[in-house]
């Protein structure tokens, strides 16, 4: 892929996905600066033929909510993942120990940025 706009374009057709930015301002002074909010227009029913089916729940972060994804850092040796929300760093589900660098759960690879879930229990109630 040549150049970031080419990117963009690539990413909006794939995952029915625009931003108003793209970049996430680094500090509350950028955030204030801004004349157009932060805000994102998303196709929720978007039709994606390569999408793997994913029967089970998201991995969400323990500080912000956030769920596991390829802009995600992990550390395969440690079993941990850092979220790309808030930082925080956070254990993965036992589940995961099997995991490997080259043996990736869908939710990691850089292709599949859009998932969805099946969920298998009734989702918690916001705080």
């Amino acid at each position: 892929m040549g150049s970031m706009s080419e990117y963009i374009q690539q990413t909006e057709a794939t995952d029915g996905i625009r931003f108003s930015w793209n970049t996430w301002p680094a500090s509350r002074l950028d955030a204030a600066q801004l004349v157009v909010p932060v805000s994102c227009l998303y196709t929720p029913m978007k039709e994606r033929e390569d999408l793997p089916p994913i029967s089970y729940d998201p991995v969400i972060c323990t500080r912000c909510r956030g769920i596991l994804n390829p802009f995600c850092q992990i550390d395969v040796r440690s079993k941990s993942w850092t979220c790309c929300l808030c930082a925080s760093r956070n254990t993965f589900p036992p589940q995961y120990a099997g995991m490997t660098e080259q043996n990736l759960p869908a939710e990691l690879m850089p292709q599949f940025t859009t998932l969805e879930y099946t969920i298998t229990k009734a989702p918690a109630p916001p705080p």
